[in-house]
């Protein structure tokens, strides 16, 4: 039996409320509209959110912060379209103004961009030492961007929904299914807009073109809206009747009269609308962690995620109006129910995933192979309970379609639905997710879907009621009897160059947080090794030689130790071998808190107990932001990340990147980084070195255990024997030597240098067809964030090939110079 209604006349409603919006909608053309803003919608929140954190930075709270700057945007717009839906009489044309406001704003905000980066790092600076001031700034700057566009698009929603009050032909069920639609038609825009963008669109046109193109297509959106509202107007409804009903397959309701509902039915749709927006947005934030593990953390794999997820909301919308035909007002418990026990079913089989990378990588070689392997991953995982918890909110949606003013009510559903949205991420990557790991959180989600089922009961009744009750206790032995993950399997990262673990590996820490994803520390006969979300971060066996020489290399050329910057913590061996040496202070930023304490626990022996040592600084940042932030001059900056590949990761490696820390460098500073030679194609690397080369008037390359290291400074890199002869009598230092190797003697490692490395990069150029000056990686154009995935597919054997070219081009004679008395 469905829930009481209050049925107010025309006589007793003003005008404003009973009367037509003015015009038709023609709502085919419609769709297609906001559908093309959904799309364009979407790649305007990924450019957006990309160079906000070039700006306030990239560690979760940036994050957060910036993601509860376009949450407020929406809510704010449809709380105010909400409010004023009722007054707009051509609902149409104020969806094209709208749409040629996002493309104003998108079109004008890299200049906004340019002039916020010098403005948040002043006010940082200013800020006392407190991370919810830093965070409320991060919050204030992100939303006076972003403020105009997203509070247009979240208006749009509610002013569409408003156009369908007077033309739905007459019957409440073509209101239900138009309003359905058109939620429906903007998600699936989203999910081409996620795809499209991070495969074509994004990588053909950098952030730049990518947004003149998004502003272009709300632009056209907004014309032809315009065009259309040009139309006949709708015909004037006749007089109310009651002898002349509207039939719907539920309930007769007299032509023009409004139905209101009931005081309990306000509370369970507002509820309704909140917890949807919750648990929708906390199943994306685990889901996002946990494909991110198992099937990789490159820019592409998280185009993939989002559009995983929303064409299966969009398919849940698609399917809301058959359910509720179907099932009348019950169709909403069953919807919540359903979306808890196939989250529960799917829980299962995640630790299954990893088998199915390790065991096809010699059959599928290709990226394109590999990239539809990930797809299919991602989609199938997400398919069944996402569809599901796609139902709930345009069910809720579609019970408001029948109610008086319904531009207002879609409005209040919305805004209340997204604030949902944003405390579910923040309240599931803060708390949720640490306290219950990936696999108690999907149980606590689906719960909540389960006690949403319970919630809307009085929607229910009879067998549908039992078939709910039904539902929830299932839910309950499922979690209950829920069989544990096993996590080393699940941890394996096999995603990453589709092979599998080639022994069984003992899992000795597992940590999982916003701010690293998955940590994870193992043992194998007897070596220690650290993993984020699957990836390899070093170790205590055939790795030691490198986390050394990332250290010692750049320290050949040091003159004055007074203050060393270490972006990029791991196991911390690099850190404690700098510390060897004479350094007055040691500043180290490291975005994730989880691998400072797996460092701490773990790696003790290896990083000789450096983060006890009193000149370490131990500050939890991104490196990129604390160095805009911080105004200290170094005498070293060292960064030795994770692969380039990871999505975010390739912003230390760019013309931007590299200005930032030349400026901070005290003269005759020193910079180090690490640079992949193996799965990397020869283009990909020498737009590194040569964006590197640019920046800096000397730069080399070493080569040791089997990794390269570029050291570069605007002075020349000279090594002075006595100098290196005083540091190698210190104990620290020959302790920290790999294999006892004389300092002097590392000289020998150059590849290339200067010179050297201007003929590796011109002939570079040459084999790829372009000039030199093209090798170039910058934040707009994401070159590398976008190409060095693909390089993923390439055998081991690439590196030595690399290698080899390189070496074609070592100077011996300069390479001894760099070596003085």
């Amino acid at each position: 039996m469905s829930a009481p209604t209050t049925v107010r006349t025309e006589a007793e409603t003003p005008v404003a409320e009973a009367g037509s919006a003015g015009r038709a909608l023609p709502f085919a053309a419609v769709l297609l509209l906001f559908w093309l803003s959904g799309a364009a919608a979407l790649v305007d929140q990924v450019c957006f959110s990309k160079y906000l954190g070039y700006v306030v930075g990239s560690t979760a709270h940036a994050v957060s912060a910036v993601l509860a700057a376009f949450m407020t945007g929406l809510a704010l717009g449809a709380a105010l379209a909400g409010r004023f839906a009722a007054r707009v009489r051509r609902p149409l044309a104020a969806y094209a103004v709208l749409e040629l406001a996002v493309a104003a704003t998108v079109a004008l905000s890299p200049l906004a961009f340019g002039a916020l980066t010098p403005l948040y790092s002043s006010l940082a600076r200013a800020l006392p030492d407190s991370l919810a001031a830093l965070s409320a700034v991060r919050w204030l700057l992100s939303l006076g961007i972003v403020v105009v566009p997203t509070a247009a698009m979240g208006a749009t929603l509610p002013l569409l929904s408003r156009g369908i009050e007077g033309d739905a032909l007459g019957t409440a069920e073509t209101r239900e299914r138009r309003v359905a639609a058109l939620y429906a038609a903007n998600t699936l825009g989203g999910a081409v807009g996620a795809l499209a963008g991070a495969y074509f669109v994004i990588p053909a046109l950098g952030l730049d073109g990518t947004l003149m193109a998004a502003a272009a297509a709300s632009a056209l959106t907004g014309g032809i809206a315009l065009w259309l509202d040009r139309g006949p107007k709708a015909e004037k409804a006749a007089p109310a009747s009651m002898s002349e009903p509207l039939q719907d397959s539920r309930v007769t309701i007299p032509p023009r009269s409004l139905i209101f509902p009931s005081r309990r039915d306000r509370v369970l749709l507002l509820v309704l609308a909140y917890a949807s927006g919750f648990l929708v947005f906390a199943a994306e934030v685990v889901s996002t962690h946990l494909l991110a593990l198992v099937i990789g953390n490159s820019a592409y794999a998280f185009g993939l995620i989002l559009a995983g997820f929303l064409t299966w909301l969009f398919v849940g919308a698609s399917l809301a109006s058959a359910l509720r035909r179907r099932f009348s007002e019950a169709a909403l418990p069953l919807g919540t129910t359903a979306a808890a026990v196939a989250g529960l079913w799917t829980i299962p089989l995640w630790d299954d995933v990893p088998r199915l990378f390790a065991s096809i990588g010699d059959v599928v070689t290709s990226f394109s192979g590999r990239e539809a392997v990930r797809a299919s991953v991602a989609f199938g995982m997400l398919a069944l309970p996402t569809t599901l918890m796609g139902l709930t909110f345009p069910l809720l949606l579609q019970r408001v379609a029948r109610y008086a003013q319904l531009g207002s009510w879609v409005g209040r559903l919305t805004a209340v639905n997204t604030v949902g949205a944003v405390t579910g991420a923040l309240a599931t990557g803060y708390l949720i997710l640490p306290a219950l790991g990936s696999q108690g959180a999907l149980i606590a989600i689906s719960s909540g879907f389960a006690a949403c089922g319970l919630f809307a009961l009085p929607w229910a009744a009879g067998r549908i009621r039992a078939t709910t009750l039904g539902g929830v206790f299932a839910a309950v032995v499922l979690a209950i009897a829920m069989p544990r993950w096993d996590l080393v399997e699940l941890t394996s990262g096999s995603n990453v160059y589709f092979e599998g673990h080639e022994q069984r590996q003992e899992l000795l820490s597992l940590r999982e947080d916003a701010e690293g994803g998955v940590t994870s520390v193992t043992r194998a006969n007897g070596v220690l090794t650290l993993y984020t979300n699957g990836k390899f971060q070093g170790n205590t066996g055939w790795e030691m030689d490198a986390q050394r020489f990332f250290a010692h290399y750049p320290s050949l050329f040091v003159h004055r130790f007074e203050r060393a910057l270490v972006i990029g913590l791991g196991t911390g061996t690099t850190l404690g071998t700098l510390a060897a040496y004479p350094w007055k202070h040691l500043d180290v930023a490291e975005i994730s808190p989880a691998i400072v304490d797996a460092a701490e626990r773990y790696f003790e022996s290896a990083n000789r107990g450096v983060l006890r040592d009193p000149r370490v600084a131990l500050h939890i940042a991104d490196g990129r932001n604390f160095l805009l932030v911080e105004d200290h001059r170094y005498d070293l900056i060292s960064m030795e990340l994770s692969s380039i590949w990871f999505a975010g990761a390739s912003s230390l490696y760019t013309r931007e990147f590299y200005d930032l820390v030349r400026s901070r460098l005290a003269p005759g500073g020193i910079f180090q980084q690490w640079m992949q030679l193996h799965h990397v194609y020869r283009r990909d690397f020498a737009t590194v070195v040569n964006t590197l080369r640019e920046r800096f008037a000397h730069v080399a390359l070493f080569y040791g255990g089997g990794q390269g290291i570029l050291v570069a400074s605007m002075q020349p890199l000279e090594a002075s024997r006595a100098r290196l002869a005083a540091l190698e009598a210190r104990p620290e230092i020959q302790a920290t030597l790999p294999r006892g190797r004389p300092l002097d003697s590392l000289i020998e490692d150059v590849l290339a240098l200067d010179a050297g490395l201007d003929g590796f990069l011109a002939e570079s150029a040459r084999e790829a067809g372009i000039p030199r000056e093209a090798l170039v990686a910058t934040d707009e154009n994401l070159y590398l964030e976008y190409r060095t995935p693909r390089g993923n597919v390439l055998p081991w054997s690439t590196r030595n090939e690399l290698v080899a070219a390189i070496r074609r081009f070592r100077d011996d004679a300069a390479i001894e110079r760099m070596l003085t008395p």
